[in-house]
């Protein structure tokens, strides 16, 4: 009973923490009633395209303002861009992120391309053109990578676009024929190019001196420099911030050097009173307190755990098996070496693979989860022949088979539940998607999203139950009923176990990078590198849920169950068709 009350009081803690800090989020993202924030719906031809408006209160029929249209990267969403919308809008322009055809919420597929090179931007543009709250002889684009050959796209058809913004994209191989337009001094009107110093896509000399000079009419681009006249339509700037390819569309700089651009070639109207200075950003407080909400929310869940074990009557102590007299025990450098090790071997073989067996359908959906599903076959095979060289020669499918029962596959469905929910809830209430770079959670829209949910569970399920036991079971971890410091030390061994190799493979693409400017990778394996930023942290959550729920409940199988749910949840809800 004492520690029924304790962890209801732990639940509540955390409850009040997740909700103060949704709600100061909310706030944020809606410049305390300054802005409408609306999910709006747009037609395209290959179906509808979903976005987010961010609409300032005094943009009507009587005082129309300028716009513009958002478009992310590849596997990226909405959520990428919501930062420069919602200092747009602060500053009085009607700014619209929208999810690319085949991304997100929206209809078609990364193949639609093909036929519509704007990947639905050029639709959004019409859509906002249609507001009677915008003017719309005054409209700009800015896109991320993909998004930004979107955005050049459309600049090409539309014709009368007054101000784009090329974040980390819009130049190159991928944008060379004739749908994107030629880029040169007088288009795109008004052109602002952001390149992070660290973007492994980008040769940064070779853009000053050979790729960028005849669009800005000089010999030799320099960084945050003008070249030509805003008035004119003829304005030029590069800018080079200190930044990766991922965090440009989340980089400080490149927000407000951004929204400065469109400010000052839109021109937006409005009482000196309801517009905000550029310099005094909110977005990136309102990404701390969905950060914080993120972090209340798992902890809220994983505290409600132990009362839903309590209320299905779990017997912990009878069940709990004795691996340490029955089978092999690994130290930490061991682990280290097995599991990380395979991960990253089998990284970049197991990413082609997935692009020649498509299965999901998902555009680096599928690589990730036959990465999930070989690290894990290799590493139980591993097991077994360790097990067969050991003195206790454990039987690993028995120990598989006492790892989950009923009631903690049931808690795990459970607690997943609640965790989803909790997050759509906040999605469709607020407008607000919890997440560490990308948003962990969104509605499983299209309805086809459904059914890569399930097909990624089973890779899932296989990959986290094998990694329970390197990391829990046979691992010569703290004793379960330690002390509270032992514990915490043993958290945090165990997340730096899981997460070091990935850590690792960053420090050495960007360590000689950002010393020397040169790097170790090439340029496409240093882009899939890239997505270790992404998994890194959604890791070190899933690793520290696992051990929890292994202290919980002695058994691998209800941290398994969950965190294929969780991953299964995330990668259906963003990765592209």
């Amino acid at each position: 009973m004492p520690e029924v009350k304790a962890s209801l009081i732990v639940a509540v803690i955390f409850a009040s923490i997740f909700t103060s800090n949704i709600v100061a989020a909310y706030f944020l993202n809606t410049d305390f009633g300054n802005v409408n924030l609306q999910e709006v719906s747009m037609a395209s031809e290959h179906g509808q395209v979903e976005g987010l408006l961010y609409r300032p209160r005094y943009a009507s029929s009587a005082t129309p303002q300028p716009a513009v249209v958002l478009a992310h990267g590849i596997s990226g969403a909405k959520q990428f861009l919501s930062g420069i919308a919602l200092e747009l809008a602060r500053n009085g322009i009607v700014a619209l992120t929208i999810d690319l055809l085949g991304h997100g919420g929206s209809d078609g597929k990364v193949a639609d391309g093909q036929e519509d090179p704007t990947f639905g931007t050029l639709a959004a543009v019409r859509y906002l053109e249609a507001r009677t709250f915008v003017n719309s002889s005054r409209v700009g684009l800015a896109g991320h990578s993909l998004g930004a050959g979107a955005a050049r796209a459309a600049a090409v058809v539309h014709g009368a676009i007054r101000a784009t913004v090329l974040i980390g994209g819009g130049f190159g191989s991928t944008v060379a024929d004739s749908s994107y337009g030629t880029v040169n001094s007088t288009f795109p009107e008004n052109l602002l190019v952001a390149i992070g110093k660290y973007d492994v896509l980008f040769n940064l000399d070779a853009l000053r001196k050979e790729v960028l000079p005849p669009v800005f009419g000089t010999s030799e681009v320099v960084s945050d420099t003008i070249y030509g006249s805003i008035l004119n339509g003829n304005a030029r700037k590069l800018i080079t911030p200190a930044t990766t390819h991922l965090f440009e569309p989340i980089d400080p700089i490149v927000t407000s050097e951004a929204v400065q651009w469109f400010v000052s070639a839109l021109e937006p109207s409005g009482s000196d009173g309801d517009r905000q200075a550029v310099a005094s950003m909110t977005y990136a407080y309102r990404e701390l307190a969905l950060l914080i909400s993120l972090i209340a929310l798992f902890a809220l869940v994983l505290s409600l755990s132990p009362l839903a074990l309590s209320f299905l009557h779990y017997p912990v102590e009878k069940m709990s098996i004795q691996l340490d007299t029955l089978a092999m025990s690994f130290a930490d450098w061991k682990v280290l070496l097995i599991w990380g090790g395979l991960s990253l071997v089998l990284f970049f073989p197991m990413v082609f693979v997935g692009f020649a067996v498509n299965i999901p359908p998902v555009i680096f959906g599928a690589s990730i989860a036959w990465w999930a599903l070989a690290v894990a076959v290799v590493g139980l095979l591993v097991l077994v022949l360790l097990s067969k060289r050991s003195k206790s020669k454990p039987n690993i499918g028995w120990i598989l088979l006492r790892g989950f029962d009923a009631r903690g596959v049931a808690t795990a469905i459970a607690m997943c539940t609640l965790l989803y929910s909790l997050s759509i809830l906040a999605e469709a209430f607020l407008a607000l998607d919890l997440g560490i770079i990308a948003p962990f959670f969104r509605a499983l829209t299209p309805a086809s999203r459904i059914s890569i949910f399930l097909m990624l569970v089973p890779f899932f399920l296989v990959y986290f139950t094998v990694e329970g036991l390197f990391l829990h079971a046979f691992r010569q971890s703290t004793p379960i009923k330690s002390g509270f410091f032992d514990n915490l030390s043993d958290l945090a061994r165990t997340v730096g176990l899981k997460v070091g190799p990935y850590l690792a493979i960053l420090f050495l693409q960007y360590f000689p990078l950002v010393l020397f400017g040169s790097q170790l990778f090439p340029s496409f394996a240093a882009f899939l590198n890239e997505f270790w930023w992404l998994l890194t942290p959604i890791f070190a959550v899933s690793t520290a849920c696992s051990w929890w729920f292994y202290r919980v409940t002695s058994r691998i199988g209800t941290g398994a169950v969950f965190n294929a749910l969780v991953f299964s949840l995330i990668a259906a809800g963003l990765f592209p068709f």
